[in-house]
């Protein structure tokens, strides 16, 4: 007979920490989720895939518990917590960090603009700001780990100055630094540079190897995180496929590969001597009386479409503040426009210049018709402020006739997935007929087909004249209607000059 001792059995694990079955969701009439089943098991890490309107988001904001499903008698979402099943979210919620851009959104909406070590600090105590005083172990503890993700140098930085790219690293931060058991990204790779691409991707690679679970949508195949082991495919709210990462990518991978590209017209003209539409001599631009640019000799001229390239922080997206009239040179600097170095007035420069960026985007959240939305650009304002004549509303139609985009004319913006919106944004930025366009990341937070149909509408526009100035992560996919590079690095222009020049020098050729 044996002596040793009886070893206790090892403690189970549980068979889940999330339990979907026969789920829905509505908001108002519009059911956005339908009939989902879905189960999440301990050491798995899922990709969420689907098209612009699919339920992505909603779908993560209904498993961390933040919505609620529709009463149904099939229906049951259940979670497990310290070993307890339980169907009440709340403390399933606390160990779940949730990372999206209406996240960002909320923080510019409502200008919170705390330093990145008070963002970071503020996912430890709870709630968007600081209501108490952390303890100095809890800032500690924010700053270890910014530095451990050699995000150091934005602690002491506002969060409403910094890049899309920076600004989304720091909320990545706040996230983690409650150690979740599960943390739900929303496209977490959106506005970040090849180089930030790559180092949250491997930076989330760890955080899955140290055992806090990811699930995360993205739109793109080349952006899945390391150690990812299954795939969800949404379309129109439902569930089209699901299971390990491999089989759903054969099964459906479609939905992550580039689409064809629409056919695009023909390549913009070569520019034209003439005035210049845009003139920036500056030996510095502030932001917030921090330096972001230096040395900026630049001139855009008739017939030229620019893409500005370079790294977060790098200044993209204040240069095009600067065009915009926005921002001024610190004394000595001049920003001159359409041939004239006469002081403008900003309300007749903003008739002039159009704008399209996810920020702008974001400021489109009530209801209102794509018509109108559209005849908004006609007074500047962002939702119909004012009376339009016949003359104005018929502008506005016409430039939706002209985008092919008579369709949404009459859809409440609301209803209308990220895509789509962001179609009815370039028409309105159009609607003043403006002689510039200014392109902040246009591309970003679209699948694939609706890149290809925002790339087709914007080589429409340079094919008949228009004049863009875009900035991109991404610059593969606007390269083909530019004419012009220019690349930023630390606030200077390091580079300008035709495409072809940039990409002889891409290659290695003399340029």
């Amino acid at each position: 007979m044996s002596h040793e001792p009886t070893k206790a059995p090892p403690a189970k694990s549980p068979p889940f920490l999330v339990d979907l079955e026969r789920v829905s969701y509505a908001a108002g009439d519009s059911l956005l989720l339908r009939e989902l089943s879905w189960r999440l098991q301990p050491g798995q890490h899922w990709a969420v895939l689907g098209a612009n309107g699919a339920g992505k988001s909603t779908f993560l904001r209904l498993v961390r518990g933040e919505l609620w499903p529709l009463p149904s008698s099939r229906a049951r979402r259940r979670y497990t917590v310290d070993g307890q099943v339980t169907t009440s979210p709340l403390l399933f919620r606390e160990r779940t960090g949730l990372v999206s851009s209406e996240l960002l959104n909320e923080y510019q909406r409502r200008d919170w603009n705390l330093t990145g070590l008070e963002v970071v600090v503020s996912g430890i105590t709870g709630g968007h700001l600081l209501y108490h005083e952390p303890s100095d172990e809890q800032w500690q503890k924010a700053e270890r780990l910014l530095a451990k993700l050699e995000l150091g140098h934005l602690a002491r930085r506002p969060l409403l100055s910094l890049s899309l790219g920076q600004a989304k690293q720091v909320l990545i931060a706040r996230a983690l630094v409650s150690r979740p058991n599960l943390l739900l990204l929303d496209e977490p790779c959106e506005g970040l540079d090849a180089p930030s691409r790559q180092r949250l991707l491997a930076m989330l690679g760890r955080v899955a190897a140290g055992g806090t679970q990811l699930v995360y949508a993205t739109h793109r195949g080349a952006e899945l995180a390391p150690g990812t082991s299954h795939a969800l495919l949404l379309a129109q709210g439902a569930i089209k496929l699901q299971g390990p990462l491999q089989s759903v990518l054969r099964a459906g991978g479609l939905a992550l590969l580039p689409s064809p590209q629409a056919a695009l017209p023909s390549p913009p003209p070569a520019p034209a001597r003439g005035s210049f539409l845009a003139r920036a001599r500056a030996s510095q631009v502030n932001v917030e009386h921090k330096p972001v640019l230096f040395d900026l000799a630049w001139e855009i001229r008739p017939g030229e479409n620019w893409l500005v390239l370079g790294p977060n922080g790098a200044g993209k997206t204040t240069l095009l503040r600067l065009l915009a009239g926005e921002l001024r040179p610190q004394h000595g600097g001049s920003m001159d426009w359409f041939g004239s170095t006469k002081p403008r007035n900003l309300q007749k420069l903003r008739q002039e210049i159009g704008l399209v960026s996810a920020g702008l985007q974001a400021r489109h959240f009530h209801r209102q018709s794509g018509l109108d939305t559209v005849a908004s650009g006609l007074l500047g304002s962002v939702g119909l402020r004012g009376h339009l004549d016949q003359e104005q509303r018929g502008q506005a139609r016409a430039w939706l006739e002209r985008l092919g985009l008579m369709d949404l004319a009459h859809r409440d913006i609301t209803t209308l997935s990220y895509g789509q919106l962001r179609k009815l944004l370039i028409a309105r930025a159009m609607a003043t007929n403006p002689r510039l366009l200014l392109l902040d990341e246009p591309l970003a937070g679209l699948d694939a087909p609706a890149r290809a149909e925002v790339n087709a509408i914007l080589a429409l526009l340079a094919s008949q004249g228009a004049t863009l100035v875009g900035v991109t992560h991404y610059p593969e996919e606007m390269m083909a209607y530019m004419s012009h590079v220019a690349v930023l690095e630390a606030g200077r222009m390091v580079f300008q000059g035709t495409v072809s020049r940039y990409l002889r020098g891409q290659s290695g050729q003399r340029p």
